[in-house]
């Protein structure tokens, strides 16, 4: 049997080993903060085919568009899928390669797509535009809460250690 003044340095070391390997093995996280501030809204965990949804009101159509984006193998944000309710100044009209343009479910999408994104993307948030985030089962309404405020959306990699402790590299 193990006596008390072993089992301090023990665990203690067993502790720091843990860390240790926690600190060495790599997440990736969806964060969408304000800019310039910096502040964090939302982040969680991401892995390859993931998808997350933007809805916003076009400003000049005024009726809803979705983009749907997906996180490729490299951890990319990836434009998959547009959808819009009518035509007009400033929607799609045409597609580009092996995109799609078709008519379903009351919509027109384009789909096939494979437009890689920056990161991060800066995206205007507008309390008239009711911009909404989906992904997975979550659903915020940005408009509400930021108002008129310019949002980034970006992929960071950390590591699994910082992310259960609430933090980021």
């Amino acid at each position: 049997m193990l006596k008390n003044k072993y089992i301090t340095p023990v665990g203690l070391i067993i502790a720091i080993i843990i860390i240790i390997i926690l600190s060495f093995l790599p997440i990736y996280t969806l964060e969408l903060k304000s800019f310039p501030d910096g502040k964090l809204y939302f982040m969680h965990k991401v892995q390859p085919g993931d998808k997350f949804i933007l809805k916003y009101t076009h400003s000049v159509a005024l009726t809803p568009v979705w983009e749907i984006f997906i996180i490729d193998k490299d951890y990319q944000i990836v434009l998959i899928e547009t959808n819009f309710l009518d035509h007009g100044a400033g929607l799609p009209y045409t597609t580009f390669e092996n995109e799609i343009f078709m008519e379903e479910e009351g919509r027109f999408k384009i789909k096939n797509m494979h437009r890689i994104m920056p990161n991060p993307i800066y995206y205007r948030i507008g309390a008239v535009r009711e911009n909404v985030f989906y992904f997975k089962d979550e659903e915020i309404n940005l408009s509400s809460l930021l108002g008129d405020r310019l949002l980034t959306l970006e992929v960071n990699k950390n590591n699994l250690f910082n992310y259960l402790i609430g933090g980021s590299l």
